[in-house]
């Protein structure tokens, strides 16, 4: 005669820790907020990029007709960050500006930053590209100078935000080229005594005074923010998990019934 045992069926039951559930209320919304920051700012480097491909597609204008066409368009007033834009005019090779921390392939340089006036005396700070730095950061590096009246073409740029300063920058009055961390065209106009454009002038490859050009649009790629909200989301789900078995029986009942299987 076969004897039976006979199975108590286990029923899902809370069993609060209070522990768990203080870490998970404090941890799930930081999680939360940040999977939808990432999502913004997926949607916000998508919205420039195509922004950029828009403009760089455009046939460049006048920088004197800039301000005019992207002015107030209803209650907000259009950015003419990436327009593309032609100018006559000289370079001053007397006040060139290195702009420090540029990195390219790996190798550390500066930004070739050259005070640009156009014909009809609107002064403007054109980065002319990329160039090496020299292992004695003392010694710095030869720029080509310019001196003939050239039509130059390029795309307006204005950095977002507040920039990163590691220093104050070493102004030396008289002397060229000068290392700065900043490309604030306010705090030049007042250091150099000239009052500059709002925008700098990112130079096309192909024209006179370029160095190594090709500057990112965005630094970071819209799909890695998407990684990156798909990352704390997944953690925003494990800590619900989490809460869920540590104030349950929940592991138990699911072994009872992969034990009755």
């Amino acid at each position: 005669m076969t004897q039976q045992t006979k199975k108590t069926k286990t029923h899902f039951q809370w069993q609060f820790n209070w522990k768990i559930i203080l870490f998970v209320l404090f941890f799930l919304p930081v999680t939360v907020s940040l999977a939808f920051w990432q999502v913004d700012r997926a949607e916000q480097k998508n919205n420039l990029l195509s922004i950029y491909k828009g403009r760089a597609e455009a046939a460049p204008i006048s920088l004197s007709l800039v301000k005019s066409s992207y002015a107030q368009s209803g209650n907000q007033i259009e950015s003419p960050d990436y327009v593309r834009v032609n100018i006559d005019g000289k370079y001053d090779n007397q006040s060139t500006l290195l702009l420090d921390n540029r990195v390219s392939n790996g190798r550390p340089g500066y930004d070739v930053i050259s005070p640009f006036k156009a014909v009809n005396g609107q002064w403007i700070l054109v980065n002319r590209g990329w160039i090496a730095a020299d292992l004695d950061r003392r010694i710095l590096p030869k720029i080509p100078i310019i001196t003939a009246s050239v039509s130059i073409t390029g795309y307006l740029y204005r950095s977002p935000g507040k920039q990163i300063m590691l220093g104050d920058d070493p102004w030396v009055k008289g002397e060229s080229p000068i290392v700065i961390q900043s490309l604030d065209p306010e705090i030049i106009s007042k250091k150099l005594g000239t009052k500059f454009y709002d925008f700098s002038l990112r130079l096309n490859a192909s024209e006179i005074g370029a160095l190594k050009t090709g500057w990112p649009v965005v630094n970071v790629q819209p799909r890695k923010h998407t990684g990156y909200a798909f990352q704390w989301s997944a953690l925003a789900l494990a800590l619900i998990v989490l809460a869920i078995f540590a104030n349950s029986n929940l592991g138990q009942v699911i072994g009872s019934r992969r034990s009755k299987i």
